[in-house]
C-alpha cells in the first residue's frame, strides 16, 4: 500500500451534489456553485473578523484566530475543500507503506516572512515546542496520533520518538498507530511552523507572527481594531492569494458589521445575524448566499443517568421532535435538518441514514411509555448565546407528543455549563454544537462519540463502534467512506445525542468583491476573493 499526492492547484470548479462547500458571487447558481478560471489579482478589501483568541497556532482553536492564521501560516498540506483532499502545501509529496510511517518530501524552496529558510528540523522543532506540557498549547492533543505523545506529555520523555528529519527536505513521522487521515490532519493551523523568532518572544509573536503563508502581517494585532495582511509575494506554493490587501476588522456585533456591508464601509460578512437572514437578498441581490457548513447542533443525551440508559427513550425523545417545524418557526428555514451525524457536507454525509431522526410522534410515544420514559426532564443549555426559543420549543413538543408532564430549564454561563458536562453531573438532554476543525468523518465521530474521548460527555461507550473507527482510521484515505459510515452506523442506532440540524454561513458582501467562497468550518477562502473596483 502506497499513499502519494503531488503539488495539486486549487480551481474554482462545480461542486458534486454531495459536496456543496463552496459559492461564488456574481453567477452563482442555487447551489453557490463557482465558475471556472483563473482568479483576478490585485486590489484590496476589508472583511469581518470576531476578536481572536489568540494568534499562536498551538492556542487556536477558533475561527476567529483562524480565519487569519490559516493566510499566514502554510503547513506541510492544504485542504482542496472542492474534491475534499490534502493537497501539498510546504510537502511536495507524501508516502506510506502501512499507514503508520509516513514520509514527507518537502519543497526546497519555502521561507518565512523574515527570510528563514524552512527545513524538515523546522517541523520537528515546531511540533516538540507545541506538545511540551510546559507551553501548555491547547492543539497539542491533535498530536497524541504520534508516536511517543505520551512519554513527552507524561514528562517520560522530551521530545517526540515518532518525528525526525531525514536530511534538510524529508521528514518522517511514524504514528502509534495506522492513520490513513495524516495528511489531511496535518492541515490544521495547529501543525504550522514555527520560526526560531517565535521561540526568542512568544509574547511579541503572538501580537506580530512571522509565518510562511500566502499573506503576512502588516504591522501588529490591533486589539478589538483590526488585524492587517499584505500578500507575501515570496510564497511558493501555487495558488496566492488573489488580492495584494485585507484587512480583518474586529467588530463585537454582527448586526454592525452587517449595516457597515450595506453602507460600503464593509465588503465581507461571513456571518449575517439571524434577524437580518430574511431580508438578505432584498438588501443585496445577487451578493448574498447560505452555504452548508459541517456544524453540527445536537442535544446530548447523559446515557449515565438511569433515565437515559434505555435507548429506546433516546430514540423516543429524538422521534417526539419536528425539526422543520422549529427550523421554520424559529430560524426562517435557515438551517438544514439533520438525518445523520456526518454532515452532508463530507463525501461520506447521508442526508436521511437516521431513521430516529424522522418525525413520528405515535411511535415515539409508544415507545417511551414502554420503556418506563420519565414524566418530568430537564433540559440544560448555554446562556447568552440565543438558544432559549429553541430549546423551549423542542421541550414544549416533547410535552405534547410524549406521557411528559413538567420539563424544567437549566441555562448556565458557559464555562460553568462545561465544568458540569466534564464533570459527569449533568441530569438531563443539553445543548451543544461540533464544528469541524478539518472536513473529516474522523474528526465529526471519534472526538465526541469513542469511548475515550476527553469530549465525550454523554457517557456512551461501545467496543463495536471504537472498533470499527480503528478499522477506518487504520483504512486508506480513498477507501474509508463506508468504513466510517459503519461506524456512524452504531451512533444512528443508539443515539448517545439527538442530531437536531447542520448550520448554514449566512454572507453577504459588497460590490467592491467577487468569487467568495466558503469551507465547511463556516470560513470565507478569503485568500480566493477578487476585488472588482
Amino acid at each position: 500500500m502506497v499513499q502519494t499526492t503531488k503539488r495539486t492547484a486549487l480551481t474554482a470548479t462545480s461542486l458534486s451534489a454531495a459536496l456543496v462547500l463552496a459559492a461564488c458571487g456574481g453567477d452563482n447558481g442555487e447551489n453557490g456553485e463557482a465558475d471556472a478560471g483563473q482568479a483576478e489579482t490585485g486590489g484590496e478589501f476589508s472583511t469581518y473578523l470576531c476578536e481572536p483568541q489568540s494568534l499562536t497556532p498551538g492556542m487556536s482553536t477558533e475561527v476567529c484566530g483562524a480565519g487569519v492564521l490559516e493566510q499566514l501560516f502554510t503547513g506541510l498540506t492544504e485542504m482542496d475543500y472542492e474534491a475534499n483532499e490534502p493537497v501539498a502545501g510546504v510537502a511536495e509529496s507524501w508516502e506510506s507503506e502501512d499507514n503508520i510511517t509516513w514520509t514527507f518530501e518537502l519543497g526546497e524552496d519555502w521561507t518565512f516572512h523574515n527570510g528563514e529558510e524552512l527545513t524538515a528540523q523546522t517541523f520537528v522543532d515546531t511540533f516538540n515546542w507545541t506538545v511540551d506540557p510546559d507551553n501548555a498549547q491547547a492543539n497539542a492533543e491533535y498530536y497524541d496520533f504520534i508516536a511517543g505523545y505520551s512519554d513527552v506529555v507524561e514528562g517520560e520523555a522530551d521530545e517526540l520518538e515518532g518525528v525526525s528529519a531525514v536530511d534538510d527536505y524529508t521528514l518522517e513521522i511514524v504514528l502509534e498507530e495506522p492513520f490513513g487521515q495524516l495528511p489531511a490532519l496535518l492541515s490544521l493551523v495547529g501543525f504550522s511552523p514555527l520560526p526560531e523568532a517565535a521561540y526568542d518572544d512568544m509574547d511579541a509573536f503572538e501580537s506580530a507572527p512571522v509565518g510562511n503563508g500566502r499573506y503576512e502581517m502588516d504591522g501588529e494585532w490591533e486589539h478589538d481594531v483590526q488585524i492587517v495582511v499584505n500578500r507575501f509575494e515570496e510564497w511558493s506554493g501555487e495558488q496566492p492569494g488573489a488580492a495584494d490587501r485585507i484587512e480583518f476588522r474586529i467588530y463585537n456585533d454582527v448586526s454592525t458589521a452587517y449595516q457597515d456591508v450595506q453602507a460600503g464601509n464593509l465588503d465581507l460578512l461571513y456571518n449575517a445575524p439571524p434577524e437580518n437572514i430574511p431580508m438578505m437578498e432584498d438588501d443585496f441581490g445577487d451578493n448574498q448566499g447560505s452555504f452548508e457548513t459541517g456544524t453540527l447542533t445536537f442535544l446530548g443525551i447523559p446515557t449515565y443517568q438511569d433515565d437515559y440508559a434505555d435507548v429506546e427513550i433516546r430514540q423516543a425523545l429524538s422521534m417526539a421532535v419536528d425539526r422543520q417545524e422549529i427550523i421554520d418557526n424559529i430560524f426562517d428555514g435557515a438551517l438544514t435538518a439533520a438525518g445523520s451525524f456526518l454532515p452532508p457536507v463530507l463525501p461520506e454525509g447521508r442526508e436521511d441514514a437516521c431513521e430516529y431522526c424522522e418525525f413520528d410522534p405515535e411511535r415515539a410515544a409508544s415507545l417511551y411509555e414502554e420503556a418506563g420514559g420519565a414524566s418530568e426532564l430537564t433540559v440544560y443549555f448555554n446562556s447568552g448565546a440565543g438558544h432559549d426559543a429553541w430549546v423551549e420549543a423542542v421541550s414544549n413538543q416533547w410535552r405534547e407528543n410524549l406521557p411528559i408532564d413538567d420539563v424544567s430549564f437549566q441555562s448556565l454561563e458557559f464555562a460553568q455549563y462545561l465544568d458540569l458536562l466534564e464533570e459527569g453531573e449533568i441530569e438531563g438532554p443539553y445543548r451543544l454544537g461540533w464544528t469541524l476543525s478539518y472536513p473529516s468523518a474522523q474528526e465529526s465521530l471519534e472526538p465526541m462519540y469513542s469511548s475515550t474521548a476527553s469530549r465525550n460527555y454523554t457517557g456512551f461507550a461501545s467496543d463495536e463502534f471504537d472498533e470499527r473507527i480503528a478499522q477506518a482510521n487504520a483504512a486508506d484515505a480513498d477507501d474509508a467512506v463506508e468504513a466510517y459510515q459503519h461506524a456512524e452506523d452504531i451512533l444512528l442506532e443508539e443515539l448517545p445525542v439527538i442530531p437536531m440540524w447542520f448550520e448554514r454561513q449566512d454572507v453577504v458582501w459588497s460590490e467592491n468583491i467577487d468569487n467568495v467562497h466558503i469551507t465547511p468550518r463556516g470560513l470565507p477562502q478569503v485568500e480566493r476573493v477578487e476585488v472588482q473596483n
